[in-house]
């Protein structure tokens, strides 16, 4: 299979790391090409990778360029992908079923949760940090719009530790479609699956404490199951947002896409960049805050997998 590992390209770092057992956190590349605008874009990058470093964990953010997948940026990468930031439509935005045809036509584009645990899975990496999960799309019974990330988390042998899904979607939907697929779901330090921006919910999912324990029910997963497992860590107190709030935000920006006509691909970013407008940027400042969070606990649980005996 010399044209597929042609095709990917894993980090001297992050090759050290796995060959030596140390514990490796995969991060996704959608916040660096999509997220925010540069230098924003770079700094939460930046700040990510330099939490997991703060805790002695190989960072391995991956992202497609030029046609190679890599996992892991080295400095050389970064300094190529960095003017290409600035180019509007440069980088694609690449779900699991993209990838093939990316890597073939030479194209450059960043991983969403699908993606990233795809390729992520394909290293032998098992933990990742992302912001939140995509799921199923309100009004799914007429679009039938429903995230590949989740199709991902019953496929790949990955933990995904985000703050629950975005609140954009239809959480009781998602949260349904989860079990259906078999896919655990387990609240870091809660018994509710919390909702994005906010900490807490309807929706009640088993409490796990501690990251021995997690380290081995991980173990034990993987034996009997093969798929992906979803760790819930709620957004911090104190960057939560008010929960009334935020959900008629949501239902106005939901009402402006569809007067709009915007679906499909284009939804997620468009309904985040008007919760970003409409919430005075509140809502950016939420998401930086829970993506660190989210990063932190990666962190711990990365290094309790990866603690022999």
């Amino acid at each position: 299979m010399p044209e597929f590992k042609q095709s990917i390209v894993v980090s001297s770092a992050v090759q050290q790391a796995l060959k030596a057992g140390l514990p490796v956190v995969a991060l996704e590349s959608t916040v660096l090409t999509h997220g925010l605008p540069y230098p924003q874009n770079l700094e939460i990058f930046q700040d990510l990778e330099s939490i997991l470093a703060s805790e002695g964990v190989a960072a391995a953010t991956i992202i497609v360029f030029e046609g190679r997948a890599h996992i892991g940026l080295d400095e050389p990468l970064l300094q190529k992908i960095l003017p290409k930031l600035q180019e509007p439509g440069y980088f694609k935005k690449l779900g699991m079923r993209d990838l093939p045809l990316a890597l073939a036509l030479g194209q450059s584009g960043g991983t969403t949760v699908s993606a990233t645990m795809k390729l992520a899975a394909l290293a032998g990496i098992e933990v990742f940090a992302t912001g939140g999960i995509g799921g199923v799309h309100r009004g799914w019974e007429q679009s039938l719009d429903i995230s590949s990330d989740l199709r991902a988390l019953a496929t790949f042998p990955v933990t995904v530790v985000s703050a629950g899904c975005k609140a954009i979607l239809d959480v009781a939907a998602t949260v349904e479609y989860l079990e259906t697929l078999a896919v655990p779901v387990l609240g870091w330090q809660t018994e509710t699956f919390p909702l994005f921006y906010t900490a807490q919910s309807e929706f009640g999912i088993p409490r796990v404490d501690d990251a021995k324990d997690f380290a081995k029910l991980w173990k034990l997963h993987k034996l009997m199951d093969g798929k992906g497992l979803v760790v819930a860590n709620p957004i911090p107190a104190d960057a939560a947002l008010d929960p009334e709030k935020i959900e008629t935000k949501i239902a106005c920006c939901l009402q402006t896409a569809q007067e709009k006509g915007v679906s499909g691909k284009a939804l997620t970013p468009f309904l985040l960049d008007c919760l970003a407008q409409t919430t005075k940027g509140d809502s950016v400042k939420a998401n930086l805050a829970l993506l660190k969070n989210n990063a932190r606990l990666a962190a711990k649980l990365a290094k309790a997998i990866a603690k022999k005996g």
